[in-house]
């Protein structure tokens, strides 16, 4: 009689719901190496016509995008308009970031939103901070990446009046704002977070449920 019996890798459960998500937001999210489009380097807005029907419009979609997706998901804390076929300079990023609980709220509305377009940045923090990032254009995977603590960045808003991020907030839901925005405008040149990884071994595949409850920042 044979006692062996082949051991099955862990988390079974919750990976086979973390494919699931991602199948649910294929039809409007860009994957990688599905397309050249979101690798290209984003244009810049003209200013004069973002209060035209068309740049409301896709302004409009894209904030749309992000709000369905946190409800298929669960998360999702910025989107770019790369990431859904625009290859132009503005991203929407939910304001509600907190750490401790990457899912927070499903219930996302507008207010809840705010648009960057053409941002700038204008100054980094000498001091990098690695921690481990998802996207939603390379989902499940995960990749510990370093990013500097803080930006400072112009940008204008979707009524083009010039606006300045200069938050150097060093508690944890300041340190995660500055790198969705860093993660963002990668986007806008047509990186991604698996491009920036020193160690590809540190690549993994989101499996464990509480990763994120115990993941940290660390300083590089």
């Amino acid at each position: 009689m044979v006692n062996w019996k082949p051991k099955k890798p862990p988390f079974v459960k919750h990976k086979k719901a973390v494919f699931a998500k991602a199948a649910k937001v294929s039809d409007f999210i860009y994957q990688i190496g599905e397309s050249d489009r979101l690798r290209m380097i984003s244009k810049e807005i003209p200013l004069k016509k973002l209060e035209s029907k068309e740049y409301q419009a896709k302004i409009k979609y894209l904030k749309d995008c992000l709000i369905k997706f946190r409800k298929l998901t669960g998360y999702g804390r910025g989107i770019t308009a790369v990431q859904v076929g625009i290859p132009e300079r503005f991203s929407v990023i939910y304001k509600g970031q907190t750490i401790k609980n990457i899912k927070n709220r499903k219930d996302v509305s507008y207010k809840d939103l705010m648009v960057i377009i053409n941002p700038k940045i204008t100054k980094k923090s000498q001091k990098l901070l690695k921690y481990p990032e998802s996207c939603m254009s390379a989902s499940p995977v995960v990749v510990p990446t370093i990013h500097p603590s803080w930006i400072e960045f112009e940008y204008y808003d979707e009524k083009a009046n010039l606006r300045h991020w200069d938050t150097k907030d060093d508690t944890d839901v300041g340190r995660m704002m500055n790198r969705v925005f860093q993660h963002e405008i990668d986007h806008m040149e047509g990186i991604i977070n698996i491009d920036i990884i020193k160690n590809p071994k540190e690549i993994i595949l989101e499996s464990d449920p509480d990763f994120y409850k115990n993941a940290k920042f660390e300083k590089i």
